[in-house]
C-alpha cells in the first residue's frame, strides 16, 4: 500500500472556525492567536518503510482538529486533516526517498482558537545515522506453546524505547520499555526507538500467537483487530462475533480467550445474556477491550466475522442447536436494524484447502472495513477494503449513483439493490433494468449469442424466450429471460437449481454480471471480460459501480456474482497452511 497526496482546500469545519475566531477578534472577546503555542503537544515522524513515514501530533489539551501541512522539495505546500488515533492525530506522507527532507508545521484546536506551530523538518532514512536503528524483539514473533517474556532492544545507544501490547502504533507517550514483556497469549507488540536530536525508527512489529497456530503445527492462525474509527468509538464500544462451523454441520462461536463454543439456545437465557425488543439472546460477542488479537481455530467453514460498533448482535438460535439467524435487513423489527454493523467472510481449512476471505457490499454497506492477509512463509501480503471515512463515502455515495439508487442509504447503512424492497416485484424501481434486459433478449432473439469466458467457449440464441445453445464440450444451456429483481439478486433465471446443469448455471452467472456492470447489450462480448469497459453510463447497478469506485484496487463484492472475472474482494492463499496474521480495520 501506498499513500498519494493531493491538494485540498481547506477543510470547512477549520474555515468555520477560523471565521468565529475572527469574528471575537473582531468583537475583542479573545486574545490574539499567537503564531503557535505553548509547549502543550508532542510531535514527531516515525519512518514506517522506505517511501513512507508518519506523522504524529498528540496534544496534552484534547483538539477537535490537527491538520498538517508540509513541503517536499520542489513541491508545493500539502495540507490535511489528521486522523485521530486515541489520544494521537497521525497522518502518512509518501513519496519519499533516503534523504528526502520534509518541512511540515501543524494547526491544532485548543479550547475553541487554532493554533499554528513551528516548522520542523524530517529526514527520510536517517541520512548518514541519525535515524534511531529499528527495535527488535527476542525471541521474535511467531507461534509458541507457552506464554514468552519478550525483550526489545536497539542498536542506537541511549534511545529509549516505546512499545504497544495491543497492536496500536506507538508514539512517544507509549508504554516505555524498562524490562521483558510478558506475552501470555496471543499479543500484537509494535516498537520504536527515541532519541533526542535523532529521528524516531521505522515501527517494529511482532505477533505472538500462544498456544499454536500461526503457520504453526496445528494450523491455528492470529486475526487483529483495529481501531480505526479516529476516536469516535472507543474499543469498548467496538464488537466482535465470530460464527461458523468449526466441526462440520456444528455451528460454533469464538471467545475473547480463543476458545470456540458450539452454540446452545440455552445460553439465551444464561447468566449475561442479551435483551432487546423483549426478547433473549446468547451473548456471543466481545469488544476489542477484552481482546484485539484472537487466536482462530484451523478449520472454518461458512465464516462470518461480524464487527458492530456500540452494541453486540442479537443472533438468535434454533431450538435444535443447528441453525442461527442473521440479521435480515428486509425486516424492520430486525433487532439490528439500528445498530451499526458490518461483516468479514472466511473459510479455510489445515490441510486440505487454503484460507480464502472477503469484505463485501453485497448486502449492505455499514461502515469502512480494511482486510489485510499475510502468509510471510510465502511472502503473500494482500489488503482489500475502503479506506474513505464514513462520511466521505456517504457524501460521495449520494453524489455518484442515480435517483433511483439514493434512497438505498439510512443513518446505519446504504442496503443494496438486491435487499431493498424497492427493486423487488411491486416496488417502485421493480423495473428499473428492464429496458435493457429486454433490448439484450431481442438481440439474441435475431442474432447469435457467443461468449470466450477465459477458454469456455458458449453459442446460444433465444428461443421462445428461453436462450438455448451449448458450450465447447457439448453441453447444453437454457436460460430463461430475467427480471429486475433477479439481476441484482442473480437469482431465479440466473441462477436455476438442479436439475439444470452447470453450463446454465455458468452463463446465467456471465450474464448476471453483464447486466450489473452495464455491458450486458454490448454485442461484443470480449467487453463482458474488460474492467476497462464496466460501469459506463446508462442503466447498470449504481451501487455496485460506486463500491468499486472507491474501494482499494477497485475491487469489491458488490453483488453476488462480482467474482466473475476476477472483479470481488475476495483473497485465497493457494496453499493449505494457515496464514499468519489477517488484520482487520475498522473505520469511521
Amino acid at each position: 500500500m501506498h499513500t498519494t497526496s493531493h491538494r485540498r482546500a481547506m477543510p470547512w469545519r477549520t474555515m468555520k472556525l477560523l471565521a468565529a475566531a475572527l469574528a471575537a477578534l473582531v468583537a475583542g472577546a479573545l486574545p490574539a492567536a499567537p503564531a503557535h503555542a505553548a509547549p502543550d503537544y508532542a510531535q514527531g515522524v516515525t519512518a514506517v518503510d522506505a517511501t513512507q513515514a508518519k506523522v504524529w501530533f498528540t496534544p496534552t489539551v484534547p483538539a477537535t482538529l490537527v491538520d498538517l501541512h508540509y513541503r517536499l522539495p520542489g513541491q508545493g505546500q500539502q495540507d490535511f486533516r489528521m486522523t485521530k488515533n486515541g489520544s494521537t492525530w497521525e497522518k502518512t506522507v509518501g513519496g519519499l526517498s533516503a534523504g528526502t527532507v520534509l518541512e511540515y508545521w501543524f494547526t491544532y484546536e485548543k479550547s475553541g482558537p487554532l493554533y499554528d506551530t513551528p516548522h520542523f523538518t524530517y529526514t527520510h532514512g536517517g541520512g548518514g545515522g541519525t535515524m534511531v536503528a529499528t527495535p527488535v524483539f527476542n525471541p521474535p514473533g511467531g507461534a509458541y506453546a507457552a506464554a514468552q517474556s519478550v525483550t526489545i532492544s536497539t542498536a542506537t545507544a541511549g534511545a529509549a524505547i516505546r512499545y504497544t501490547t495491543d497492536g496500536s502504533t506507538p508514539t512517544a507517550s507509549s508504554t516505555l520499555y524498562s524490562g521483558p514483556v510478558n506475552v501470555a497469549s496471543t499479543r500484537t507488540l509494535k516498537a520504536i526507538g527515541i532519541k533526542s536530536g535523532l529521528t524516531t525508527s521505522a515501527v517494529a512489529t511482532a505477533v505472538y500467537t500462544i498456544g499454536g497456530g500461526g503457520g504453526g503445527g496445528n494450523g491455528t492462525f492470529p486475526v487483529t483487530f483495529v481501531n480505526n474509527t479516529r476516536g469516535t468509538w472507543t474499543n469498548s464500544q467496538v464488537y466482535v462475533t465470530f460464527i461458523g462451523q468449526v466441526t462440520p454441520g456444528q455451528w460454533s462461536y469464538l471467545k475473547a480467550d480463543g476458545t470456540v463454543t458450539r452454540i446452545n439456545h440455552l445460553e439465551e437465557t444464561a447468566p449475561g445474556h442479551l435483551v432487546k425488543n423483549g426478547r433473549n439472546y446468547a451473548n456471543m460477542s466481545f469488544t476489542l477491550a477484552q481482546a484485539s488479537t484472537v487466536t482462530f481455530p484451523n478449520r472454518i467453514e461458512g465464516g462470518r466475522i461480524y464487527l458492530s460498533l456500540g452494541s453486540p448482535m442479537y443472533i438468535p438460535i434454533s431450538a435444535d442447536d443447528r441453525g442461527w439467524g442473521g440479521p435480515d435487513l428486509l425486516n424492520p423489527a430486525d433487532p439490528n436494524a439500528d445498530v451499526y454493523f458490518d461483516w468479514y467472510e472466511l473459510g479455510y481449512a489445515y490441510g486440505q484447502f487454503g484460507f480464502g476471505g472477503n469484505t463485501t457490499q453485497v448486502d449492505q454497506f455499514g461502515f469502512p472495513m480494511t482486510a489485510r492477509l499475510q502468509q510471510a512463509s510465502t511472502g503473500y501480503d494482500q489488503t482489500v477494503g475502503i479506506t474513505q471515512t464514513r462520511a466521505q463515502v456517504l457524501s460521495g455515495y449520494q453524489a455518484g449513483v442515480g435517483t433511483a439508487f439514493r434512497g438505498l442509504a439510512n443513518q446505519y447503512r446504504i442496503v443494496a439493490p438486491r435487499t431493498s424492497p424497492v427493486f423487488k416485484p411491486g416496488g417502485a424501481q421493480a423495473n428499473y433494468l428492464q429496458g435493457v434486459i429486454d433490448q439484450v433478449w431481442n438481440y439474441y432473439t435475431a442474432n447469435t449469442w457467443t461468449e470466450n469466458d477465459h477458454g469456455q467457449l458458449y453459442t446460444g440464441r433465444v428461443v421462445n424466450g428461453v436462450l438455448t445453445g451449448t458450450k465447447n464440450d457439448g453441453t447444453s444451456f437454457s436460460v430463461p429471460k430475467p427480471t429486475t429483481a433477479q439481476v441484482f439478486e442473480c437469482s431465479g433465471a440466473l441462477a436455476v437449481p438442479p436439475p439444470a446443469n452447470d453450463t446454465t448455471r455458468a452463463v446465467g452467472r456471465d450474464f448476471c454480471a453483464a447486466f450489473n456492470r452495464g455491458v450486458a447489450q454490448n454485442p461484443n462480448t470480449a467487453d463482458w471480460f474488460d474492467p476497462a469497459k464496466y460501469y459506463p453510463a446508462g442503466l447498470k447497478n449504481d451501487y455496485a459501480a460506486y463500491f468499486h469506485a472507491i474501494s482499494l484496487d477497485k475491487r469489491s463484492y458488490a453483488f453476488a456474482y462480482d467474482d466473475v472475472n476476477d472483479q470481488s474482494s475476495v483473497k485465497i492463499i493457494g496453499n493449505s497452511n494457515p496464514p499468519s496474521l489477517l488484520t482487520l480495520a475498522v473505520g469511521w
